[in-house]
């Protein structure tokens, strides 16, 4: 994962059947912010949107 101020969190590669996990503050502007997977080929079906509202 390359280095941005657009991405707020990732984690390392995870292996079939392992786990990680993220901790991170919401941004405090409300919009959207996309996520995806960046294991290769994954991101077209892992994907979403992270929603913040007031």
């Amino acid at each position: 994962v390359p280095e941005s101020e657009d991405i707020i969190a990732s984690t390392k590669l995870v292996n079939p059947g392992g786990v990680d996990k993220i901790e991170f503050v919401a941004p405090s502007e409300p919009g959207d912010y996309p996520y995806i997977c960046t294991f290769p080929g994954h991101w077209r079906l892992m994907q979403g949107i992270i929603k913040v509202k007031k």
